[in-house]
């Protein structure tokens, strides 16, 4: 009763629109007033202070900081220049230059929604000024979008690791290869859809005489291009590789990777004093957002499992579970359907305090539960009616709803492929955390 409650309790106050973080804590104190001790409310004070003044809460706002000054300097833009001009040879190539520097923005960004405006401003365009079909364009950003929050570093493996005491370094590290292997699995679905369906990115001859003269024109040598993909390279490298040598935790490879920003764009000379307040507004906003709801959601947790909730559940699904798999897919399909209705940090913070605990008497592993999670989520954030990717890239372009929706369908497939690999070779994902481990 007491889980129904509480379940209800919260689908009652996100109907009435309440923030995530605020919703969660009211819940907390409520439920803390009416089914535990008042005096326990000094628990909750202690806390959201400790969360407040707590160093490991500088980890987001540092990498959220690094990827707003990428963007803000046109980092991006640079790189899928770079990418457009090296594979023109190959089918669609346009779509396969969206999905590459996804990946290598999304290892800068942290986020998914960010990466797919990001790269969408770009691509979306330069795709449909190359006369590709309006609604692959727009699919394929979409779908280059969801791998910001798993190719590190994630804002969404930080906020699982606080709220689930998991290593965030480790959670970083094994989100690496499934990041790259989703980002293989959509290169080969555009290039073998393209090759079987040329219709989708043919340009009448115009535009070929055009982009033939436009490509003469900005030929730049292979040691410019470099040049231009260097910064981004170079420091995701230094980022990742700091944390797996041990050479940096993630709050000072994230003070690091702020600092070369700030430093990339100031020596590209793309940052001016206007521009470096809205950086900072921004930053300051978002990492607010964050706290607040990791705050809410810990003292969600705390009364949960003072109630004991968690165990109990975690009881009720052992003996009723005649397999662990069976419950595996049975989270699945949940993360899914809230992976369409919240944004990726709320949608952790509201379900991990109820499954975590029967995940682990099941005896997965918790880093994998959290690239599983991530993943899960990337696919409901391109999934109808109200994905959130499928609304933000819809603000850039003025396609129908609809068309976005329909370029986007056949991008959910290829994740869904992408998590049946990692689910069955579970290797994928521990494969360089058990190295730092050994």
């Amino acid at each position: 009763m007491l889980t129904f409650f509480f379940l209800g309790a919260l689908l009652f106050v996100f109907l009435l629109g309440v923030p995530i973080a605020f919703g969660l804590g009211f819940i907390a104190v409520m439920g803390t007033v009416i089914f535990l001790n008042p005096a326990q409310l000094s628990q909750l004070v202690e806390i959201a202070f400790e969360q407040g003044t707590s160093t490991t809460q500088m980890v987001a706002p540092l990498f959220i900081l690094m990827a707003e000054l990428i963007s803000h300097g046109g980092i991006a833009t640079d790189i899928y220049k770079v990418l457009s001009k090296w594979l023109r040879k190959i089918p669609g190539s346009l779509g396969l230059s969206t999905i590459g520097a996804s990946t290598i923005f999304a290892a800068l960004c942290g986020s998914s929604p960010a990466t797919a405006v990001t790269i969408g401003k770009i691509s979306i365009a330069e795709m449909n000024r190359h006369g590709y079909k309006p609604s692959f364009s727009v699919g394929t950003t979409v779908a280059g979008g969801t791998l910001g929050i798993m190719i590190p570093p994630s804002i969404t493996f930080i906020v699982y690791g606080i709220i689930t005491q998991t290593s965030i370094v480790k959670l970083f590290m094994a989100g690496l290869l499934p990041g790259l292997l989703l980002s293989i699995l959509l290169f080969l679905f555009i290039y073998l859809r393209v090759k079987l369906n040329p219709s989708l990115v043919q340009h009448n001859s115009t535009k070929d005489v055009a982009i033939v003269q436009e490509m003469k024109v900005e030929e730049d040598s292979y040691f410019q291009d470099m040049l231009k993909l260097f910064p981004a390279l170079g420091l995701i490298f230094f980022i990742l590789a700091s944390m797996y040598l041990g050479w940096a935790t993630p709050t000072e490879a994230g003070g690091i990777g702020a600092f070369g920003a700030l430093f990339i764009v100031l020596a590209l000379k793309r940052l001016t004093w206007k521009g470096f307040l809205h950086i900072l507004r921004e930053t300051a906003k978002t990492s607010a957002m964050i706290l607040f709801i990791i705050i809410g959601g810990l003292c969600f947790s705390f009364t949960v499992s003072s109630l004991g909730i968690p165990q109990h559940l975690s009881e009720t699904i052992i003996a009723f579970s005649a397999n662990k798999w069976v419950t595996l897919i049975l989270f699945y399909g949940l993360l899914i359907i809230l992976g369409c209705l919240m944004d990726p940090v709320s949608m952790v913070v509201v379900t991990m305090p109820f499954v975590f605990p029967a995940l682990m008497a099941l005896g997965f592993d918790p880093i994998f539960i959290g690239v599983v999670s991530t993943l899960l989520v990337e696919i409901g954030m391109i999934t109808p009616p109200v994905g959130m990717n499928l609304f933000v890239v819809k603000g850039i372009t003025d396609l129908p709803y609809r068309e976005v929706v329909r370029g986007s369908l056949p991008f959910v497939g290829v994740l869904l492929i992408g998590l049946v690999i990692i689910t069955l070779f579970p290797e994928i994902i521990l494969f360089i955390p058990n190295l730092m481990s050994n």
